[in-house]
């Protein structure tokens, strides 16, 4: 397995997560961050009431070096999710405080 790496203009916020991919060579592993990791890694980001997707998208922007970082070690360690369409879920616990 090797590392990933990821296209700056690739991500989604569907509801639950931010999603975004990640590239090992050919092969194209999708990922994602939760809304809880990026309330709490964002001050800025409104807690409470409806949130538009733009403003969880630009948290994603503050973090994504974190993020991305995160992603690779758990793609390193194995750490995939049991099912669904993500591969990778980075959770608040996975991003350095």
């Amino acid at each position: 397995m090797g590392q990933l790496a990821f296209l700056d203009e690739d991500r989604l916020f569907d509801g639950q997560c931010v999603r975004f991919k990640g590239y090992d060579g050919k092969d194209e592993v999708t990922c994602g961050v939760t809304i809880v990791a990026l309330k709490e890694c964002d001050p800025a980001l409104q807690r409470h009431g409806l949130i538009p997707a733009e403003a969880f998208l630009a948290s994603f922007e503050k973090i994504i070096v974190a993020v991305h970082d995160a992603a690779r070690r758990k793609y390193e360690r194995g750490e995939f999710e049991a099912g669904g369409s993500i591969r990778i879920m980075v959770h608040r616990r996975d991003l350095a405080p």
